[in-house]
């Protein structure tokens, strides 16, 4: 076992944010757009006392507890925006913290980078706590901006500022988890798939803990998050488990990184028999292999989170009918709650399905810049007949990925409302949304096909699409630009009929992007720096 060495803590900071910079601002600035639109948005919808009041009468039910947390002081401007936070938030602020964390540990690791950094001056936890520090910039200075935004729109000052470091303390606790993930697991993928299961069962046990306010909340650090209550009576104590558990996962990461080799992990990998299956050799057996743990885990993910959502269905139209604002803005009046809650549910299922899409053709150009695309064209087989195999799995990973959140959502509704005609609904309008996963894997394909390096472009549109779809009518933006924009093409299904024209445009411009990022790959050069 070596000892702990962090000399070179500066230049490993320096070089992280060189090359991340932009991945960093990215995060923050995202994030803090979705706050700035949700605060203006609140900051229209309730502006008397009044109103707020009648909001807070709707964030009592367990329905709204288990999605948003136990929220103090709903009946405030500031509470009714962490209140309308509290879904982003609570995933989110965990994926900034994963994403930035295992960006500079296991991913720098396993791509062999980080060990010609420690040939040089560098100690061997110098990377891991520059990449610590880094995230907790970035975290703080999120929770800084969020709650200049809550000032700025007329929240009191201090639970802002309480707010902000609720947040900060939330994602120092994910940095925490990653850290030791980076440790346990040899591959970033792994690393990342530990770490969101964490953040999912952090979720889970918070909402089954926020529907009477059980000891539950104090075992999650969403719990923490809640018990803070910045703009009721704002808590310190809750502050404690969360700096205090960030510390000790940190020095269990410091410590358990001292007992592997560089390059090593402490979950050793299982080691495979010595010739490959007739199918492995195969390209499809091949690509099925690269793409089975990630769908697997958003299949998963997909089916607890849409069932969870339609089993509260009744409880949350309940709370709904009790805010008779809200129930006019979204469909008139009370008669036509059920459809647009359900819109909204599977919109939120279509939201997901287009992260996996994207994760996996993502994975693509990871295979390039490992080296091992070039291993295997270096074989009797032409790029299409590479990559050919790798679309089918991923549009069957689609499919599956959306069949399994469409059916648990379907059967959940179903179950909850006492109507089984929900079944056959639900799981056609999830289907509705296929055009619009084309249209996403058509611009990440003609990207990986002509600018590989800007195919993380394809997020930044999906975040901006994913805001005006989910937020959009609620922020007064233009029809035409929520009608236009990619998940509003195929119109608020099952709420209103499918727009036949918006999934035929969808599936065109997919089908012809997709076409264009096949050409650009038989063309461009391989590896492309």
């Amino acid at each position: 076992m070596s000892a702990l060495s962090a000399a070179g803590v500066g230049t490993s900071l320096r070089v992280q944010w060189h090359t991340g910079w932009k991945v960093v601002l990215g995060w923050v600035l995202g994030l803090f757009a979705v706050v700035l639109l949700t605060t203006s948005s609140i900051t229209s919808l309730y502006d008397t006392p009044d109103k707020l009041r009648s909001y807070a009468e709707t964030t009592t039910g367990p329905g709204m507890r288990v999605l948003n947390g136990v929220v103090a002081g709903t009946d405030t401007l500031g509470g009714a925006m962490v209140n309308e936070l509290g879904f982003v938030m609570a995933f989110a602020v965990p994926l900034l913290a994963i994403a930035l964390t295992l960006r500079g540990t296991r991913r720098e690791e396993e791509a062999g980078r980080l060990e010609l950094l420690l040939a040089s001056r560098v100690g061997r936890q110098a990377p891991l706590l520059a990449a610590v520090a880094l995230s907790l910039v970035a975290l703080v200075g999120l929770g800084l901006l969020t709650a200049l935004a809550f000032v700025v729109v007329g929240a009191d000052a201090l639970g802002a500022l309480v707010y902000g470091a609720a947040v900060a303390s939330l994602g120092a606790v994910f940095v925490g988890v990653s850290t030791v993930a980076a440790q346990a697991f040899g591959h970033t993928r792994s690393a990342w798939a530990a770490s969101l299961t964490v953040a999912l069962l952090a979720y889970l046990v918070r909402g089954a803990g926020a529907v009477d306010e059980t000891w539950l909340l104090w075992v999650s650090p969403l719990g923490w998050y809640d018990k803070v209550a910045a703009f009721g009576e704002p808590r310190a104590l809750p502050f404690v488990p969360s700096v205090g558990v960030a510390l000790l996962l940190l020095v269990l990461a410091l410590w358990l990184s001292t007992a592997r080799d560089v390059g090593g992990s402490l979950v050793a990998a299982r080691v495979g028999p010595h010739r490959a299956s007739a199918g492995l050799v195969a390209p499809f057996g091949l690509a099925l292999r690269d793409h089975r743990t990630v769908t697997l885990g958003w299949a998963v993910l997909t089916a607890v989170l849409m069932g969870t959502y339609g089993s509260l269905m009744q409880t949350v139209i309940d709370a709904i009918k009790g805010n008779p604002d809200l129930a006019a803005w979204l469909a008139g009046g009370e008669a036509g709650i059920v459809e647009p809650m359900a819109a909204m549910f599977v919109l939120l299922l279509a939201l997901l399905v287009g992260g996996y899409v994207l994760q996996a053709l993502g994975s693509l150009r990871k295979e390039e810049v490992s080296g091992r695309l070039e291993l295997q064209l270096s074989e009797a087989r032409g790029r299409v007949a590479w990559l050919t195999p790798h679309l089918v799995v991923i549009t069957l990973g689609t499919l599956l990925v959306g069949g399994a959140g469409g059916l648990a959502l379907a059967v959940s509704t179903a179950a909850a409302l006492g109507d089984s005609s929900w079944i056959p609904t639900l799981l056609l309008a999830s289907a509705q949304y296929l055009p619009v996963m084309l249209l996403l894997a058509g611009l990440s394909l003609a990207l990986f096909g002509w600018w590989p390096r800007a195919q993380a472009a394809a997020w930044a549109v999906f975040g901006v699409a994913a805001v005006i779809g989910y937020m959009g009518p609620g922020l007064d933006l233009p029809s035409w630009l929520i009608e236009w924009a990619p998940f509003g093409l195929v119109g608020d299904v099952p709420a209103e009929s499918l727009d036949v024209t918006g999934a035929l445009v969808a599936g065109v411009f997919g089908v012809g992007l997709a076409g264009l990022g096949l050409l650009g790959f038989t063309r461009r050069d391989i590896p492309h720096r």
